[in-house]
Order: structure tokens, then C-alpha cells, then sequence
């Protein structure tokens, strides 16, 4: 072997030596990038999937919320309807009193709304047509203990119910639906501990 072949191999075998080097160190850096970028990749995949069960545990808890709302919502509409339809059966149960009943609540409502003065009572037509013939001379005695001087009109009065006090200045509306609506919170709030 002449020397040119002996530093050729030489050359060739310090090539391979340093070839292979290089290709274990790149092979080793392959698996240290290969695995950093698996331990990334499971990292980010792990914040993704906690940030979507965040999103989904607020989208759950937002949507329970609501439901719960809509059901107070859906029970306080039910309430307030029940309520005030027995407001209007009250009022209805009142006209549909038998006429003494009627009459006697009718002079009541007067006396309890009643000022003292001249007054002038108007009832509706439907009252007029069927009033109890002691109706008037009743009606005057009542308001008379109280300090009114009462008339009973013949004109009807644009009520669906009850008696009107005119004073002149001043009207006293004494109609069943003015009563009920005058004290409606009350009536309410006694209601809804009846029925709640």
C-alpha cells in the first residue's frame, strides 16, 4: 500500500468516523425535537381540552340559570294571573249576590266612603230597574248617621256595579270595581297567602 492509499484511507476511515458521528448526534436531536414536540403537542392538547371543559361547564351553567329563571318567570305568571282572576271572580261573586245582599253591601260601601254634605246617589240602570222599595229611605238613614244628606237620583249612573256620591266638586266612586281596584295590593296580598 503506497502512502497516497494509506491517507486516503485514513481520510475515508476519519470520514466515515466523523459521518457517522454527525449522524448519531442528528439522530439524537431528532428524538430530543421529536419528543419536546410531543410533550408540547400533549401540553397544548391538555389546555385545550381544560379551557373546552371550562367553556362547556359555563355554557352548562349559564343555560341551568336560565332554566331556573324561566321556571320563576313561568311561576310568577301563574301567580299574578290566579290572583287576579280571583280579583275579578270577587267582583263578580258581589254582583251576583241575591238582591238583599246586594243592597245591604251597596249601603255599606256607601256609608264607608261617605264625606259629610249634600250628596247626590246614582246607581246603574240594571240596579234602578230592581231596587227593594225600603232601598232608598235605607240608603238616606245610613249616610244620615255618618253626616250626609243623601238623594237618591232616578238617572243612572255609567258603573257596573255599586253606587256613586255625588257631592258636586267631588265624586265618591263606590262601585265594586272601584273598591277592588282602590285596595287591589291589599286584596293581592291577602290572596296569595290564601292561595300560596
Amino acid at each position: 500500500m503506497t502512502g497516497l492509499e494509506k491517507i486516503t484511507d485514513k481520510i475515508n476511515s476519519d470520514s466515515n468516523i466523523r459521518c457517522s458521528e454527525i449522524a448519531a448526534l442528528a439522530q439524537k436531536q431528532s428524538e430530543k425535537t421529536d419528543a419536546d414536540a410531543k410533550e408540547k403537542g400533549m401540553k397544548l392538547a391538555s389546555e385545550i381540552e381544560a379551557a373546552a371543559k371550562e367553556e362547556c361547564d359555563n355554557i352548562i351553567r349559564i343555560a341551568k340559570s336560565g332554566a331556573v329563571q324561566q321556571s320563576r318567570q313561568t311561576l310568577l305568571s301563574a301567580r299574578v294571573e290566579a290572583v287576579s282572576e280571583t280579583l275579578a271572580g270577587l267582583v263578580t261573586a258581589l254582583k251576583a249576590l241575591d238582591d238583599d245582599k246586594y243592597f245591604a253591601t251597596v249601603i255599606k260601601l256607601a256609608v264607608e266612603n261617605a264625606m259629610k254634605g249634600k250628596c247626590t246617589a246614582f246607581l246603574n240602570a240594571k240596579d234602578n230597574a230592581r231596587l227593594p222599595a225600603s232601598f232608598g229611605n235605607d240608603l238616606i238613614t245610613a249616610l244620615a248617621a255618618k253626616g250626609a244628606e243623601c238623594v237618591l237620583s232616578a238617572d243612572n249612573a255609567d258603573i257596573g256595579s255599586g253606587v256613586i256620591l255625588d257631592y258636586g266638586n267631588i265624586c265618591i266612586d263606590c262601585s265594586f270595581e272601584a273598591i277592588v281596584e282602590e285596595n287591589s295590593d291589599y286584596y293581592k296580598e291577602k290572596i296569595s297567602e290564601i292561595i300560596f
